[in-house]
């Protein structure tokens, strides 16, 4: 699973769950991580500027 949320395409709320499973599973930061992504693939698609993902902690 982690190296799919880090590999793949997916849509963002792939991504959010992914990282709930991952963290609950002990991985640091996953959380944080996945929502990075889910903005990354927001920008992918239109619904957001890549500028602001890139500003994300």
């Amino acid at each position: 699973m982690n190296t799919a949320s880090q590999e793949a395409d997916l849509a963002p709320a792939w991504y959010l769950r992914a990282g709930e499973v991952l963290e609950a599973c002990g991985q640091d930061r996953a959380k944080a991580d996945a929502a990075a992504r889910a903005c990354f693939a927001e920008a992918r698609n239109g619904y957001r500027d890549s500028k602001e993902c890139e500003a994300m902690p």
